[in-house]
């Protein structure tokens, strides 16, 4: 059985924060931490593919993109269904909530680009696995700015389109 919604608890006066809001972040950051870890691991697999078998370096900007790239179309849908499901309780998933959801993500990927290429600039990586632990680094920023922008946006208790009552 798939789960409902989550319920919205009222806030007590003081507080900001409550205990579902508190949940689904924690849950969110779950799901994030398993996309973060997944992600570095492909990163990793691909940069030390190209490293050993094809004579690319790791902290060639062009190879560290490519890498980044591919791992994120990996992870993202993942990270999306994971989200959709558990995270938020908006399930079924609808092709217009993927659309938001990759936007979101797109922009906090285009983030994540602009620190790793930064990082590896300023860190002068010579072995894939340090620009996969930069690329780490990167993720962690981008799933900050995804988490907000899901939360307001994507998955918003009023925006699930097969939720919607007309009146």
């Amino acid at each position: 059985m798939v789960p409902g919604p989550t319920p919205v608890t009222p806030r007590k006066e003081g507080s900001r924060l409550n205990r579902t809001e508190i949940l689904r972040i924690i849950r969110f950051g779950a799901v994030g931490a398993l996309g973060t870890l997944l992600n570095t691991l492909l990163v990793w697999l691909f940069l030390s593919f190209g490293y050993n078998h094809l004579g690319w370096h790791p902290a060639d900007h062009t190879v560290v993109t490519a890498a980044a790239t591919l791992s994120w179309i990996l992870c993202c849908g993942t990270n999306y269904l994971l989200n959709a499901l558990w995270t938020f309780r908006h399930w079924p998933p609808h092709w217009r909530q993927a659309i938001h959801y990759y936007t979101t993500a797109l922009l906090s990927f285009v983030v994540q680009l602009l620190l790793l290429n930064l990082l590896v600039f300023l860190l002068d990586t010579e072995r894939p696995i340090e620009t996969a632990v930069l690329n780490g680094v990167a993720v962690a920023t981008g799933a900050l700015i995804n988490y907000v922008a899901a939360s307001l946006w994507v998955f918003s208790p009023n925006r699930h389109p097969l939720r919607r009552h007309s009146p």
